[in-house]
């Protein structure tokens, strides 16, 4: 009477072609992508954070872009001078996975290429900044750029700012040139 089931020939047969499988399609995906989409939204939900906490605290804050180390900080601007001073609270948040602020060769917006982009970004001592106001605005649209340190292209992002309203949007540089992501 012969038993049903697998021989341990078989069982290893099947596990051979399972790994020669995924070793096959390990390299068409690319995690620099789902990485580099992370860091885009990670910077979208500082943006939506500093809008936030401006309503919250009935103050001016300030969104900066320190590229040189890669962070972003969140000044509540209680006096209203427009800088980061020193006795005033403020947050910071790196990128993660080794992200940078990066300076596209074109850009979304057609500006001239720098690490953000638009009419409401200023240039402070500290980097590239973004206002926000008790009433929810911010000084005017953006455009944040990041990408890796190697300077892949493939791995550049761009998060669109509307400051009248806050909406954020992440665009991706693909072949040559930015699509806007359709999440």
């Amino acid at each position: 009477m012969r038993r049903r089931g697998f021989t341990l020939i078989e069982i290893m047969m099947v596990i051979a072609l399972i790994v020669i499988m995924t070793a096959m399609a390990l390299p068409k995906v690319s995690f620099l992508r789902y990485r580099q989409d992370a860091v885009g939204r990670q910077v979208q939900r500082v943006l939506i954070s500093a809008q936030q906490t401006a309503m919250q605290k009935n103050t001016n804050v300030l969104c900066v872009m320190d590229y040189a180390s890669s962070r972003m900080r969140i000044v509540q601007d209680t006096n209203s001078n427009g800088a980061a001073d020193a006795a005033e609270r403020w947050t910071s948040w790196a990128l993660p996975y080794g992200a940078t602020f990066s300076i596209p060769s074109v850009t979304v917006d057609g500006a001239t290429s720098y690490y953000a982009t638009g009419p409401g970004v200023t240039s402070t001592a500290n980097g590239p900044t973004i206002t926000f106001y008790p009433n929810g605005s911010a000084s005017g649209d953006a455009m944040i750029y990041v990408g890796v340190s190697s300077g892949r292209s493939d791995a550049l992002r761009a998060i669109e700012f509307a400051g009248s309203t806050g909406r954020s949007r992440l665009w991706r540089y693909v072949t040559g040139s930015w699509k806007r992501d359709s999440l």
